[in-house]
């Protein structure tokens, strides 16, 4: 699996975020780090997020108690060897990171 982007707020970032960028820093590969409280716009990071779910629904998690779009959480994309992408919201972005960095 190899990690594509994270998007995250750096300015309402829970605890585990920290975490998944010093995962991503000890990768070999380029990810773009999308932080939509510094450079990155929200369409920028909608867009990145977009990619991965296609056709279906950004996660719940994603979304602020008022409804708006939130990435608070984070939100990592990753793509498989078949180039399938798939979308690890919150502590999963690390669960995720650590799986494939043990195979």
């Amino acid at each position: 699996m190899r990690a594509i982007d994270f998007v995250y707020d750096s300015a309402a970032a829970p605890d585990h975020v920290p975490a998944v960028l010093a995962a991503l820093d000890a990768r070999d590969e380029a990810v773009r780090v999308l932080d939509v409280s510094g450079d990155a716009t929200h369409r920028e990071a909608s867009l990145a997020v977009r990619d991965a779910v296609r056709i279906g629904d950004y996660p719940d998690a994603l979304y602020g108690d008022d409804g708006t779009l939130d990435f608070s959480p984070g939100a990592l994309v990753t793509e498989a060897q078949t180039g399938r992408r798939t979308l690890h919201v919150g502590p999963e972005a690390l669960d995720a990171l650590d799986q494939s960095s043990s195979q």
